[in-house]
């Protein structure tokens, strides 16, 4: 058997380069994958006031801990192998269709954490094709998010 080098056509699809992350911020993050990671970032960074409305919960907190174990306790036990290739994640919510069953919870005093508020969750929630809901304690006039989400 002789040995030769492989032709160009060959190799390219072997070669998939990365683009270099120019943003500091999202190197950190790239990361910190693991949400505990991130939330231990958040915690020293964060003035306390604003941390501890994010990070807590109603009364005892027992829905947040209840949600918690929850997500704990799921376990993925693949039984067979599956085409990928081909997957649809949308799905119809409240009589439209979504690129993901899930949304952006409402969230109030957003504004306190994020100085664009709202509008930067509008605007990444139309980006990915999920709906937003607007919290009551919203900072920013349902008007204002639906032109950001409309742009």
């Amino acid at each position: 058997m002789k040995r030769h080098l492989p032709s160009r056509r060959e190799v390219a699809p072997l070669l998939r380069f990365k683009r270099p992350e120019l943003s500091r911020k999202a190197r950190r993050l790239e990361k910190a994958p693991p949400i505990d990671d991130l939330r231990r970032v958040a915690k020293r960074r964060t003035p306390k006031p604003a941390f501890d409305y994010t990070d807590g919960a109603a009364d005892g907190e027992v829905s947040l801990t209840r949600v918690r174990e929850a997500f704990a306790n799921v376990e993925v036990h693949p039984s067979i192998l599956r085409d990928v290739s081909q997957v649809d994640t949308s799905r119809e919510v409240l009589g439209k269709r979504v690129a993901l069953p899930f949304g952006i919870a409402p969230t109030g005093f957003t504004r306190m954490m994020q100085a664009e508020g709202e509008i930067a969750g509008a605007t990444a929630a139309a980006a990915a094709g999920i709906p937003f809901s607007l919290s009551t304690m919203g900072t920013t006039s349902i008007e204002d998010v639906d032109a950001a989400a409309s742009r």
